[in-house]
């Protein structure tokens, strides 16, 4: 008897433990994710975990998902600021979605210090730029200036937003020089 007692004391406690775990997670979950207007900030440790997949998910459906050092965070900001409208397309995403997605944008983008592609696109930006495409910034300009008319006209690539047409490791966020087939 006691033997039974005894283990459904442990059982009971171990139940007892994972309830308040279970309700410290769910405040710490409600407290991270509370609107942009409130004090807290969505919490880093959700956003790196889930951040990277909801923006493959959210906008690799219409096109390639941008690696966010591609732009400054301003420019993301701008754009998420925008939505739903999205260069002409009324976008379906949630506002939870939406402030993850956000928020990964804005911890990776180009002038977060975390990417050598990020720090490229910043010293080649002035101050009082805040480009909405990724097409827009000097950088790409300046990346793809031996890209004849001719090439950007091919219907295969029709427009020089299409990086898959030559970066076939794009939608994977690879965008390396040596792996780059130009059509033509």
């Amino acid at each position: 008897m006691a033997g039974r007692q005894g283990r459904r004391g442990l059982t009971v406690s171990t139940l007892g433990f994972a309830m308040l775990l279970g309700i410290a997670s769910g405040v710490v979950w409600i407290g991270s994710s509370r609107s942009a207007s409130g004090s807290d900030p969505l919490a880093p440790a959700l956003v790196a975990a889930v951040g990277k997949q909801m923006h493959q998910d959210a906008c690799g459906s219409c096109h390639v998902a941008y690696a966010p050092y591609f732009l400054p965070a301003d420019s993301w900001r701008a754009m998420a600021d925008a939505l739903p409208e999205h260069f002409g397309v009324r976008l379906h995403l949630d506002e939870s979605e939406r402030r993850v997605v956000v928020a990964w944008l804005l911890a990776k983008a180009a002038d977060a210090g975390d990417s050598v592609i990020g720090a490229e696109v910043m010293s080649r930006m002035a101050t009082s730029d805040q480009p909405r495409r990724v097409t827009a910034t000097r950088w790409f300009r300046h990346r793809h200036l031996m890209i004849s008319r001719s090439t950007w006209a091919l219907p295969v690539v029709a427009t020089p937003a299409n990086c898959p047409a030559c970066h076939h490791d794009a939608h994977q966020g690879i965008f390396d020089e040596r792996s780059v087939h130009i059509p033509g």
